[in-house]
Formats: C-alpha cells, structure tokens, sequence
C-alpha cells in the first residue's frame, strides 16, 4: 500500500468521524433543545417526568424497550420520576460498554 492510499484513508476516516465526535451529549441535542423537550414531556407541570411523560420523547426506535431504559438508566434511584435536571444530565443513546 502506498502512502498517499494510507494517507487518503486516514483523511477519509477523519471526515466521517468528526460529525459524531462534534454532536453534543444527549443524541445530539444541544441543552436548550434538551430543555424544551423536557419542558414539552411535563404533561402536568409538576416539574418532573413519570415514565409515560418521559416515553413520550422517546424515538421510535427505543420505545420498544421502554421498561428496559427507564428502569436501568433513567430512574436509577427508584422513585418513579426523573427531575429536569436528572433529565439533562442523562446520556441518551446505545449504552457504553465497560
């Protein structure tokens, strides 16, 4: 291989990359964006979202699991609600592998 095929795949790698290294926590969203959606979920203005407010948001393709999600990753303490400010700190998307 050459070194102008090396260097041509490594800039090829770079390109596709960086939109995926740019895009900020939570799906890409920026936090006003998080802000809103939260504040869209909050059905009853309670200041916080019980599941079904928070599935609400979810994309299609995570609501199948749903159950799964809210109870490993979004209501890690248990009690039945996550705050604006639990919701804005979660990282949303695949799960990072350890």
């Amino acid at each position: 291989m050459t070194i102008r095929k090396i260097l041509a795949g490594a800039a090829l790698s770079a390109l596709v990359a960086a939109p995926a290294l740019a895009q900020p926590p939570g799906g890409g969203m920026t936090p006003q964006q998080r802000e809103a959606r939260f504040v869209a979920a909050d059905a009853n203005k309670d200041g916080k979202l019980d599941k079904a407010e928070w599935t609400s948001v979810l994309p299609d393709q995570a609501r199948d699991r749903a159950d799964e999600i809210w109870s490993s990753r979004v209501d890690a303490d248990g009690d039945g609600f996550i705050t604006k400010e639990q919701f804005l700190a979660l990282r949303m998307g695949p799960p990072r592998s350890q």
